[in-house]
Protein backbone atom coordinates (compact mmCIF):
# COMPACT_ATOMS: atom_id res chain seq x y z
CA UNK A 1 0.00 0.00 0.00
CA UNK A 2 2.85 2.51 0.67
CA UNK A 3 4.27 1.48 -2.78
CA UNK A 4 1.07 2.87 -4.19
CA UNK A 5 0.66 5.65 -2.08
CA UNK A 6 4.07 7.20 -3.06
CA UNK A 7 3.57 6.44 -6.99
CA UNK A 8 0.43 8.39 -6.61
CA UNK A 9 2.02 11.47 -5.15
CA UNK A 10 5.51 10.95 -7.50
CA UNK A 11 3.12 11.18 -10.48
CA UNK A 12 0.70 13.74 -9.14
CA UNK A 13 3.75 15.63 -8.56
CA UNK A 14 5.09 15.27 -11.88
CA UNK A 15 2.36 15.69 -14.04
CA UNK A 16 2.38 19.32 -11.99
CA UNK A 17 5.82 20.28 -12.45
CA UNK A 18 4.82 20.18 -16.32
CA UNK A 19 2.27 22.68 -15.79
CA UNK A 20 3.24 26.24 -16.72
CA UNK A 21 1.48 29.61 -15.54
CA UNK A 22 2.98 32.79 -15.84
CA UNK A 23 1.76 35.61 -13.16
CA UNK A 24 2.94 38.77 -12.15
CA UNK A 25 2.74 42.45 -13.52
CA UNK A 26 2.46 42.41 -17.05
CA UNK A 27 0.90 44.84 -19.92
CA UNK A 28 -1.41 43.43 -22.74
CA UNK A 29 -0.24 45.25 -26.38
CA UNK A 30 -2.69 44.86 -30.06
CA UNK A 31 -0.33 45.34 -33.17
CA UNK A 32 -1.36 45.08 -36.70
CA UNK A 33 0.41 43.22 -39.43
CA UNK A 34 1.82 45.54 -41.88
CA UNK A 35 4.12 43.77 -43.94
CA UNK A 36 5.14 40.27 -45.00
CA UNK A 37 8.53 38.90 -46.80
CA UNK A 38 8.52 35.48 -47.45
CA UNK A 39 11.71 33.00 -48.47
CA UNK A 40 11.65 29.06 -48.84
CA UNK A 41 12.18 28.34 -45.08
CA UNK A 42 11.30 31.87 -43.53
CA UNK A 43 8.85 34.90 -43.06
CA UNK A 44 9.81 37.88 -41.80
CA UNK A 45 6.59 39.60 -40.58
CA UNK A 46 6.44 43.39 -39.59
CA UNK A 47 3.93 44.81 -37.03
CA UNK A 48 3.41 48.31 -35.69
CA UNK A 49 1.32 48.90 -32.18
CA UNK A 50 -2.19 50.54 -32.87
CA UNK A 51 -1.31 53.14 -30.27
CA UNK A 52 1.33 54.74 -28.32
CA UNK A 53 0.10 52.88 -25.19
CA UNK A 54 2.74 49.66 -25.19
CA UNK A 55 3.58 49.58 -21.63
CA UNK A 56 6.34 51.74 -20.73
CA UNK A 57 7.29 51.55 -24.46
CA UNK A 58 4.64 54.17 -26.16
CA UNK A 59 4.48 53.31 -29.84
CA UNK A 60 6.07 49.88 -30.79
CA UNK A 61 7.75 48.62 -34.02
CA UNK A 62 8.69 44.92 -34.05
CA UNK A 63 9.89 43.07 -37.12
CA UNK A 64 9.69 38.77 -36.43
CA UNK A 65 11.80 35.92 -38.72
CA UNK A 66 10.25 32.87 -38.29
CA UNK A 67 12.12 29.89 -39.18
CA UNK A 68 10.34 26.97 -39.76
CA UNK A 69 11.40 23.27 -38.42
CA UNK A 70 11.61 20.75 -41.32
CA UNK A 71 11.47 17.93 -38.02
CA UNK A 72 8.05 19.33 -36.59
CA UNK A 73 4.99 20.38 -38.63
CA UNK A 74 3.87 23.83 -37.90
CA UNK A 75 6.63 24.72 -35.46
CA UNK A 76 9.84 26.30 -35.27
CA UNK A 77 11.71 29.29 -33.68
CA UNK A 78 11.57 33.02 -34.56
CA UNK A 79 13.92 35.89 -33.92
CA UNK A 80 13.04 39.51 -34.23
CA UNK A 81 13.89 43.30 -33.33
CA UNK A 82 11.75 46.18 -31.76
CA UNK A 83 11.77 48.95 -30.74
CA UNK A 84 9.82 51.70 -29.00
CA UNK A 85 9.14 55.46 -28.56
CA UNK A 86 7.80 56.71 -25.29
CA UNK A 87 5.56 59.94 -25.60
CA UNK A 88 8.35 61.65 -24.04
CA UNK A 89 10.73 60.31 -26.30
CA UNK A 90 12.54 58.11 -24.59
CA UNK A 91 13.30 55.24 -27.31
CA UNK A 92 14.14 51.46 -25.94
CA UNK A 93 15.21 48.70 -28.10
CA UNK A 94 14.58 45.27 -27.60
CA UNK A 95 16.00 41.76 -29.26
CA UNK A 96 14.05 39.00 -29.66
CA UNK A 97 14.34 35.09 -30.01
CA UNK A 98 11.25 32.66 -29.11
CA UNK A 99 9.84 29.59 -30.10
CA UNK A 100 6.14 29.61 -32.17
CA UNK A 101 3.39 26.99 -32.81
CA UNK A 102 0.59 27.48 -35.83
CA UNK A 103 -2.84 26.38 -35.07
CA UNK A 104 -4.56 27.13 -38.57
CA UNK A 105 -3.99 30.66 -39.38
CA UNK A 106 -2.87 31.45 -35.66
CA UNK A 107 0.51 31.88 -34.83
CA UNK A 108 1.27 31.28 -30.89
CA UNK A 109 4.47 32.70 -29.99
CA UNK A 110 6.21 32.75 -26.67
CA UNK A 111 10.04 34.23 -26.24
CA UNK A 112 12.56 35.85 -23.40
CA UNK A 113 13.67 38.83 -24.38
CA UNK A 114 16.21 40.96 -23.99
CA UNK A 115 14.97 45.05 -23.99
CA UNK A 116 17.03 47.76 -23.20
CA UNK A 117 15.17 48.29 -19.61
CA UNK A 118 15.55 44.55 -18.80
CA UNK A 119 14.55 41.18 -19.71
CA UNK A 120 11.04 40.07 -20.56
CA UNK A 121 9.02 37.07 -21.04
CA UNK A 122 6.58 37.41 -23.89
CA UNK A 123 3.51 35.14 -24.93
CA UNK A 124 1.12 35.81 -27.79
CA UNK A 125 -0.96 35.02 -31.21
CA UNK A 126 -0.08 36.12 -34.57
CA UNK A 127 -3.59 35.37 -36.50
CA UNK A 128 -2.63 35.47 -40.32
CA UNK A 129 -5.97 36.13 -41.59
CA UNK A 130 -6.94 38.93 -39.41
CA UNK A 131 -3.92 40.83 -39.26
CA UNK A 132 -3.89 40.94 -35.29
CA UNK A 133 -1.39 40.51 -32.85
CA UNK A 134 -2.39 40.22 -29.20
CA UNK A 135 0.58 39.65 -26.96
CA UNK A 136 1.48 39.63 -23.01
CA UNK A 137 4.62 41.01 -21.31
CA UNK A 138 6.41 40.19 -18.32
CA UNK A 139 9.25 41.36 -16.71
CA UNK A 140 11.91 38.84 -15.55
CA UNK A 141 13.46 39.82 -12.11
Amino acid sequence: MKKYIYTTILMITAASSYAFEVTGDHFKANFTIDSVTVAENQATINVSSKSADVGQYGKVYLSYTFTSNPAIKSSGTWEGHGRGISPDGVMQRGILKGVWTRDGGVIHMKSLDSVSDGVNYMQGTLNLLTGNVDIEVYAVK
